[in-house]
């Protein structure tokens, strides 16, 4: 939720109490769709303040992402594992819970990189 027409719809709708905004896909730490989700009073959006009046749901049902088993299944179909798997998505703790399966499962080395960490690849 960092670009496109949904600021503008919420900037036209979040204060509006008749109004609902509802989620269908994960919200990623430090994103607006995390903040109203986690019940954020006020947010701001293009750089004014705009009270969260409106009633916000989610839906759980929709998902653009593979689960554990649907990504294990994946990584288990390579003919050749991979030097190094790096793991960049997800929250610090599921992406840790995957990693420790993906090494218990498979034996390959991982990388869990933070924001702004350097890697070399060779």
């Amino acid at each position: 939720m960092y670009r496109g027409r949904i600021k503008q719809h919420l900037k036209a709708n979040i204060s509006r109490p008749e109004s609902t905004v509802l989620f269908t896909g994960y919200q990623a730490e430090g994103t607006l769709g995390r903040e109203i989700v986690d019940g954020a009073r006020e947010v701001r959006i293009g750089g004014e303040s705009y009270p969260v009046r409106a009633r916000i749901a989610e839906l759980h049902a929709m998902s653009a992402h593979a689960d554990r088993r649907g990504l294990l299944a994946w990584l288990g179909g390579f003919s050749a594992p991979p030097r190094k798997l790096f793991l960049v998505h997800g929250e610090a703790s599921a992406r840790q819970a995957f990693a420790d399966t993906v090494a218990a499962d498979l034996g390959w080395p991982l990388v869990l990189p933070q924001w702004g960490d350097v890697v070399t690849l060779d």
